[in-house]
């Protein structure tokens, strides 16, 4: 398995970014590979989402971010253990915080947390905002990431989001041609090939599942998935974890990928200051 991997996971709203990341979270550390899940939305603080009985202890990643420096102990101090889990712990905005609770940071501390953050975990996953032009946390992700997730929900409104954010993306250091695009929570009545072929086709899909539904709705996406109705979905999860990190294929053309980490260093810091 390939080792310190920054994933980005992003997609249009309610195309289940935040419930993918943390699937394939639990996948990692079945490994025994120690993972940092990073939930960058500052609009929409997962923690209390999905761990609604956690205590926090003031661990804000809108905290860490914004402050005066930030070093691998600092950070770690912000790291939300996942209970009765090994080696998973969050970073994430709090309840009730926004994206004034904090003063803005820039591109240099995104880059910094980025690259203290390889050296803290085996794999970090970055559970990107869909409106990234926003976050400089998720444009951040999407620029420095190993590889970017794109979870497309197989419906009209999906093609409407993408139709105008991919523009955004268009500087060659976001690298889009490369993102693995996977339909989520694909339901048989959907117009999946028609999607797909929207978008010059889908690498991967992940069926809609019951089971995770209620997991979500009751607060438990760190459960594993045991309902034999849910045995497609596991296959096609693992399939795409096979993708990730035991497949070269996705990696086979890594001397031509912008995303190098050199290249990425440079990219990153050519722009102009952005802000939250």
């Amino acid at each position: 398995m390939k080792n310190n991997k920054i994933i980005a996971v992003w997609g249009n709203p309610d195309s289940g970014k935040t419930t993918f990341s943390i699937k394939m979270a639990n996948e990692l550390i079945k490994k025994n590979k120690s993972v940092i899940l990073v939930m960058a939305d500052s609009y929409v603080p997962a923690i209390h989402t999905v761990l609604p009985f956690t205590e926090t202890k003031d661990q804000s990643l809108g905290a860490l971010l914004s402050s005066i420096q930030i070093s691998q102990e600092s950070i770690l101090k912000k790291c939300i253990p996942v209970p009765n889990t090994k080696n998973l712990s969050i970073l994430s905005y709090l309840h009730g915080e926004n994206i004034r609770t904090y003063a803005d940071y820039g591109k240099e501390r995104v880059l910094d947390f980025f690259i203290l953050l390889k050296h803290l975990a085996d794999h970090i996953i970055v559970d990107c905002s869909s409106q990234f032009h926003h976050d400089l946390l998720s444009r951040g992700a999407l620029e420095l990431s190993d590889q970017v997730i794109r979870l497309i929900s197989p419906d009209l409104k999906a093609i409407s989001f993408y139709d105008a954010s991919l523009p955004l993306l268009g500087e060659k250091k976001y690298n889009v041609a490369n993102h693995i695009k996977v339909l989520s929570d694909v339901k048989s009545e959907m117009p999946k090939d028609s999607v797909g072929n929207r978008f010059g086709g889908i690498q991967k899909e992940l069926d809609h599942c019951e089971e995770l539904q209620r997991q979500m709705l009751e607060a438990r996406l760190f459960e594993p998935l045991t309902d034999k109705k849910s045995e497609g979905y596991n296959t096609q999860l693992q399939n795409l974890m096979d993708a990730l990190f035991f497949s070269e294929e996705v990696y086979e053309n890594k001397e031509k990928n912008p995303l190098k980490k050199n290249l990425r260093k440079i990219g990153f810091f050519k722009k102009e200051v952005m802000h939250k």
